[in-house]
């Protein structure tokens, strides 16, 4: 694979290069901001943002110091900034025992509402919120139980979940073997996926990959830091962080539609969030992290049939989580904070 293998990457990079051209890297500016209806605190965190068709957006909110993480509600914002809407902030709303937590995918569902994974050693589940915030029902997942990080809800029911299946190796402690399924909506697995592109990346990890792995222990990024996204064409968008970036088209019915290979604007960036809409994909990618600061980061906007680069644009004067975007005007949504870390905002970015 291209991603696995230092040399053959180079070389593939330069025959895009060659063969393109290099592209034009245009600058995103800010365009409006807006304060979100939500009190913050020191340690106030935003993550995992995410818009609906009507400009709603999602946001799971979290004290990094004072709060557990099963108490971290999602909020919703009309498109002013406003407070729409709280979907189960604590422990005793969600019904867990102190054996369970949750994980930050939250699925957005046709109707309005959400559904979240919950995860505990030896068992995974599904919690679904009505419009109003209403805990409707809970659904318990065929096992294996995995380490969830990617998750989706289909409009005819099924899910999607992605993760880390703990396994045994001589050579590793953490988990890091890839796992990905198909559920219907009473929760039996219905298919599990076999990527050929997933071996490689966790062989590279059980290697010890800078790329995919810290250390020994530190499980497998390539996994871990990809995203999952329902395109409008009602598949799911499955992103694995490799360079170019691996994303899996998945049917409700456990087909895989294509596979795509997403070029960065420059060597060696990794994917690190994906927004789609009208039929292309937004792509995040970042150079290198260290703490709360990040180098190198632009978008990648490509098409979501071919994977084709259609522009490539330098996110510099804008920064935060990157919840939506549109390709119709073409807008760019993130959500960060003040300066003085006091309010949240919205902010909407765009080419002058």
């Amino acid at each position: 694979m291209r991603f696995l293998t230092s040399s053959t990457w180079f070389a593939a990079s330069l025959l895009a290069l060659t063969a393109s051209g290099v592209a034009e890297t245009k600058s995103l500016h800010r365009q409006q901001s807006q304060v979100l209806g939500v009190k913050t605190g020191s340690n106030f965190s935003l993550a995992d943002g995410q818009c609906d068709t009507k400009g709603n957006i999602f946001v799971t909110v979290w004290d990094q110091v004072q709060e557990e993480p099963a108490d971290r509600p999602v909020l919703m914002f009309d498109s002013s900034g406003a407070l729409k809407n709280k979907f189960a902030s604590s422990r005793k709303e969600l019904g867990l025992s102190r054996y369970e937590d949750h994980f930050e995918p939250t699925a957005l569902l046709s109707d309005g509402g959400v559904a979240r994974l919950f995860w505990s050693k030896d068992a995974l589940s599904i919690a679904r919120f009505s419009p109003d915030g209403k805990l409707e029902s809970r659904t318990a997942l065929d096992p294996p139980a995995i380490l969830p990080y990617q998750f989706l809800v289909f409009p005819s029911g099924e899910m999607l979940v992605s993760g880390l299946e703990q396994n045994h190796s001589r050579r590793f402690l953490g988990a890091h073997k890839s796992f990905t399924a198909i559920y219907d909506a009473r929760g039996h697995l219905l298919k599990r996926f076999s990527f050929a592109e997933d071996t490689e990346i966790d062989s590279a990890a059980e290697a010890g990959d800078s790329r995919y792995t810290f250390a020994s222990i530190a499980g497998n990024r390539g996994i871990s830091s990809g995203k999952a996204r329902l395109g409008d064409d009602g598949n799911a968008y499955l992103m694995r962080r490799t360079s170019p970036a691996t994303v899996y088209v998945i049917s409700a019915d456990g087909e895989l539609v294509r596979t795509l290979q997403i070029e960065p604007a420059n060597f060696g960036q990794m994917p690190s969030n994906m927004q789609i809409a009208d039929g292309r994909i937004a792509m995040e990618f970042r150079l290198r992290c260290s703490g709360n600061t990040c180098e190198g980061e632009n978008f990648t906007i490509a098409d979501a049939a071919t994977g084709q680069t259609i522009a490539d644009y330098d996110d510099s004067n804008v920064q935060g989580d990157f919840a939506c975007y549109s390709a119709k005007p073409e807008r760019f949504t993130f959500l960060t904070e003040t300066e003085n870390g006091r309010k949240a905002l919205m902010v909407q970015a765009a080419t002058k």
